[in-house]
């Protein structure tokens, strides 16, 4: 088991744009967190990810965010979920298998 695993999800949409896909702004999303060399794991809803600090989270979130509004768009809402246990840290592939392993 590991120590201070924060995991997060973060939901990017754009608003007011003429188009109802997203995937090209969540691409260029997670392209950055790609280069942050952070852990990350698309979903239908968001992408979660994980770190070891609070810090490197919101540095992620706030680079993710960045990366969208660099393709020029006039508004984005971002929501961010930190849930940050000090122990029985677990990582997210962990949290996800000790879901199914009840199913």
């Amino acid at each position: 088991m590991a120590n201070n695993i924060v995991t997060a999800e973060i939901q990017i949409a754009v608003l007011g744009e003429h188009n109802d896909s997203l995937s090209d702004y969540i691409s260029s999303a997670v392209k950055a967190l790609e280069k942050m060399n952070i852990q990350y794991q698309v979903t239908p809803m968001g992408t979660a990810i994980q770190a070891d600090s609070v810090d490197k989270i919101l540095e992620a979130c706030k680079t993710a965010h960045q990366a969208v509004l660099d393709m020029g768009v006039n508004r984005i809402l971002t929501n961010i979920t930190i849930d940050h246990r000090i122990k029985g840290s677990k990582e997210m592939n962990d949290k996800v298998q000790s879901v199914l392993s009840k199913l």
